[in-house]
């Protein structure tokens, strides 16, 4: 089979309206179109989650791409590659876990103040609060939590990455278009990571990088990940 490139969805809006692109990840998603044309990477397919983020990042890129003299097909939605809801997940467990850990509120209180400055901030307070919420979730530690469970997310992000292996037979690539955690955890999977391990690479997985992984024996081995070679410095954001 052709290689598997795993992107993640442009930069987003701010915390209150996420599932949009903001301009920078218009540009992003620009970008990242012109380059995959560029090096004349073909595609047999173009699959994108579901989420306004995901499907407009794709899109964009597509277009780019035939803008740039390249042949890309139809993008393909398909919610399996969705991300997990954050906001329900604080929605349903911050207020017990501020209760239960002091160092927890004041953070959630730092981060409020932080985001009001700047929405796309992931440092200090923030990135330890989404790593605190996040760690509770997977280790389903409260059990009011009624949405997606850590183990049935992954479940399907697992069958996912199963069905890239067994239903493409062409040298051409396919393209995903999704979110950190999905590609967090199947580049996790061909490296063999703990959940706890696959925690530290979640948080650095830049908006558009591209994550390139092939069939070996059935699995997906990772060639390269993260990787951002039609962003400069300035235009590589985290959310």
């Amino acid at each position: 089979m052709g290689y598997v490139y795993l992107i993640r969805h442009a930069q987003a809006g701010s915390r209150d309206n996420y599932d949009v692109l903001s301009d920078t990840g218009r540009e992003q998603a620009r970008l990242l179109g012109e380059n995959f044309a560029s090096r004349g990477i073909q595609l047999e397919s173009i699959l994108s989650g579901t989420m306004r983020r995901q499907r407009e990042t794709a899109e964009i890129a597509r277009e780019a791409i035939k803008l740039a003299g390249g042949a890309a097909p139809e993008v393909i939605s398909d919610e399996r590659w969705d991300e997990f809801s954050l906001i329900s997940v604080y929605r349903a467990i911050a207020k017990r876990m501020m209760k239960e850990d002091n160092a927890f509120a004041h953070d959630i209180e730092e981060m409020q103040r932080a985001i009001a400055l700047n929405p796309h901030t992931t440092g200090g307070a923030v990135g330890r609060c989404d790593q605190a919420v996040i760690r509770a979730w997977m280790e389903n530690r409260y059990a009011e939590y009624e949405g997606e469970s850590w183990v049935s997310f992954r479940s399907r992000i697992d069958r996912c990455s199963s069905d890239l292996c067994s239903n493409h037979n062409s040298e051409k690539g396919i393209a995903v278009f999704t979110s950190a955690t999905p590609i967090a955890i199947i580049a996790g999977a061909a490296l063999g990571l703990t959940d706890e391990k696959l925690l530290s690479i979640l948080g650095v997985i830049y908006n558009t990088s591209v994550s390139v992984l092939r069939s070996r024996g059935g699995d997906l081995r990772l060639f390269t990940f993260n990787s951002t070679p039609h962003l400069d410095g300035s235009q590589r954001t985290f959310r």
